[in-house]
């Protein structure tokens, strides 16, 4: 420091910028510590690898729900093939995945085609955050028809 025309101590430029990277230093390192134990971060879900597979008897739904949302959350899968609803409610813990699969055969559906639905809720909301519709046909060659009949 030292002292200026008027008698009044003046700060220099070096020990100045000093003092302002110490202030932004303490910013930053409140905001890496503090922030996380606050959610600051908005939490979200999300379905990941939906997808419906062919096989020798019909088709198999797998789809992934992940919880980004800072906690376990409660999650109902609503599947319906031609209207046949079949409701699962799991809990995903934080960070963690659920895989959904099932198995839907050529004769869950009445004729020649069928219509397959997935609507995904977050518990306590009303509104879906992943739905999706698939409209199937049944193969010409019905595997299961040949199981089922006898000779």
């Amino acid at each position: 420091m030292s002292i200026g025309r008027d008698g009044g101590r003046r700060i220099s430029k070096p020990r100045i910028f000093y003092i302002v990277s110490l202030i932004i230093l303490g910013v930053l390192l409140v905001r890496i510590l503090v922030w996380p134990m606050t959610g600051g971060e908005q939490g979200y879900s999300e379905v990941q690898r939906e997808s419906l597979l062919h096989t020798e008897h019909g088709w198999v739904l797998q789809s992934d729900v992940i919880n980004h949302e800072g906690k376990g959350e409660n999650y109902t899968i609503n599947v319906s093939v031609n209207d046949e609803p079949s409701i699962l409610t799991v809990l995903v813990r934080d960070k963690g995945m659920f895989t959904y699969i099932k198995h839907i055969y050529s004769n869950m559906f009445s004729g020649k085609q069928g219509q397959v639905n997935i609507i995904v809720y977050k518990e306590g909301e009303d509104t879906p955050f992943e739905q999706g519709t698939w409209y199937l046909k049944k193969p010409a060659f019905d595997s299961q028809r040949m199981l089922n009949s006898s000779y």
